[in-house]
Formats: structure tokens, C-alpha cells, sequence
């Protein structure tokens, strides 16, 4: 028997999952670079590596697939301990080919170079570059002090803002 109570709430479910808009999935982008000797550490959320040579990689800002090509041509790639954490005070990352070997990034003092928030669409987009002090520890290396200079960037979705269906 259907009670009256069950009606109303599968009524209640129906009008919410119509209710509801398409979505938009969010967007979360950051990357670091920077100097390691004579060497260049690269990451994103995806990766890590330490390249030789003097590659240029140019603007953080406008550098992506420079640093995603970089990180494919690498020979040895390092996968971060939790890519959802973001540059989070600090990273671990672990070879990809053989999990014994480490690097751990641990922040000293970071300093906001450049912030800019806007609305897109809709949607609102927030991009800070920074420059980063972290301690560099590479399995049982003594830890060392490099500059990075790192990229985080926002697109939020829709959010159901008024107007924006």
C-alpha cells in the first residue's frame, strides 16, 4: 500500500533532481618551477621531474604545455603523494619507477607576486603566481633550500548563480 508520505516524498525528490542545472566541473590547475643546481624542477598536479640543462620554460603563467611536455620527455617522473592537496605547506613525491626514492618539499616563506580574481562566465577565476622558498630533500641527500616559482589557478562552476543556466 502507498502511504501518502511516500508520495510526497517521491514528489519532493522529483521536483529536486529537476530543479537541478547542468554542471560545470571546476577547474584546479598548479605548477612550480624552478632550480636545482644545475638542474630544473618542474611539477603539476600530476607529476614531478628534475631535468638537466637549461630548458626555457618561460612565464609560469602562460608556460603549461611546456611543462607537460617536459614532464612526458623526462626520463625519470615522480608521482605526487596526494595531487588533491595542492601546494599544500608539504609535498612528497615518490618515483614513479621505483618507490623507495623520495622528494619532499617542505615551504620556508612564500611571497604572492601576482593575484588576479575575476568572473568568467559565470564562473568565477582566481590565478596567484608565487614565489616559494621550500627545504629539497631527495632521499637521504642532505636538504638544501631552491626557489620556485609556482601557479595556482582556480575556475569555479556555476555554483547556481541566478541568470547563469
Amino acid at each position: 500500500m502507498i502511504t501518502r508520505k511516500f508520495i510526497l516524498a517521491a514528489l519532493a525528490a522529483a521536483v529536486s533532481i529537476a530543479a537541478c542545472g547542468t554542471a560545470s566541473a571546476a577547474v584546479w590547475e598548479w605548477r612550480c618551477q624552478g632550480k636545482v643546481g644545475d638542474q630544473q624542477l618542474i611539477f603539476n598536479r600530476d607529476s614531478m621531474a628534475i631535468i638537466d640543462g637549461e630548458t626555457k620554460l618561460g612565464d609560469i603563467a602562460k608556460n603549461e604545455a611546456k611543462i607537460t611536455t617536459a614532464l612526458e620527455e623526462a626520463g625519470t617522473n615522480y608521482d605526487p603523494g596526494d595531487a588533491n592537496e595542492g601546494l599544500a605547506p608539504t609535498l612528497e613525491f615518490t618515483s614513479h619507477d621505483d618507490q623507495k626514492h623520495k622528494v619532499v618539499l617542505t615551504e620556508k616563506s612564500s611571497v604572492r607576486v601576482s593575484h588576479r580574481a575575476r568572473t568568467v562566465a559565470c564562473r568565477d577565476e582566481t590565478t596567484d603566481i608565487s614565489r616559494k622558498v621550500y627545504s629539497f630533500q631527495r632521499d637521504s641527500e642532505a636538504p638544501r633550500e631552491i626557489t620556485l616559482q609556482c601557479l595556482n589557478y582556480q575556475l569555479s562552476t556555476k555554483g547556481g548563480r541566478k541568470g547563469c543556466n
